[in-house]
């Protein structure tokens, strides 16, 4: 076999590439880059699966019955005026805080008289309450702690929600009206949806936890019930894929 040579720059000095000396220097190149890059990725790597196993995750939950949904009263005492409630959880699955979480009804869509779900015009994305706050729209949530959102309220017949729409008709302010439960009102959209059928969604956004969205159907026949059970069953809220 021929002996291959390779020309270093000093005159005349060839060096034999099959001497195992060449090879030796060449795996300990190899091996220092190898340890070197070692070094700085394993503790980046090492942090980054510390941050996506103790990170915080958020799951809304929603069932139509007491507690989540019920009927009470607002106002105190005697003066007090008969309402049920609708409200959702959201719950941290994570090890970690959840921070700043806020909970945005994003688009409503309305079933016309064909059948066909049309989406609500000029309708602006707005948070919805946590329940028991009412200035407040942000709210941190502990691991394995589980928080009520307020979705909307029906009141009493005798008391009906006054609609700040400015385009609602004084016939539609008669009207039994499903309530959304807005820290902030804007005179130019809905706040509430009247008898029929319709699907709307949620998202909830946080400073440090994914955003997760579910999607909602709401079936109202506009009457009022004094129970649970019956009133149930003249609404149905569920959600949906």
């Amino acid at each position: 076999m021929l002996n291959l040579y390779l020309y270093q720059k000093i005159p005349d000095q060839l060096v034999n590439i099959s001497d195992p000396s060449v090879a030796t220097n060449r795996i300990q190149v190899f091996s220092t880059i190898f340890l070197g890059a070692t070094a700085l990725i394993v503790p980046y790597f090492s942090e980054f699966l510390k941050h996506q196993y103790n990170k915080p995750r958020l799951r809304m939950k929603f069932r139509q019955k007491p507690p989540d949904c019920h009927l009470t009263q607002m106002g105190a005492g005697s003066n007090g005026i008969p309402v049920y409630y609708f409200r959702l959880t959201v719950e941290n699955l994570g090890k970690t805080q959840a921070e700043e979480c806020e909970v945005f009804l994003e688009k409503i869509y309305k079933k016309n008289s064909l059948g066909k779900m049309v989406r609500i015009k000029n309708f602006t994305p707005i948070n919805l309450k946590w329940s028991g706050i009412r200035e407040q729209f942000k709210r941190d949530i502990q691991p394995n702690k589980a928080m009520f959102c307020d979705i909307g309220r029906i009141q009493h017949p005798k008391n009906p929600y006054i609609s700040q729409y400015r385009n609602i008709s004084t016939s539609q302010q008669n009207e039994n009206k499903f309530a959304f439960e807005l820290p902030e009102i804007y005179f130019g959209q809905w706040d509430c949806v009247l008898a029929g059928e319709y699907s709307f969604y949620i998202s909830v956004y946080s400073k440090n936890a994914e955003k997760v969205s579910e999607s909602f159907k709401l079936m109202w026949t506009g009457k009022w019930k004094n129970k649970d059970v019956n009133m149930f069953k003249e609404i149905k809220i569920k959600t949906f894929k």
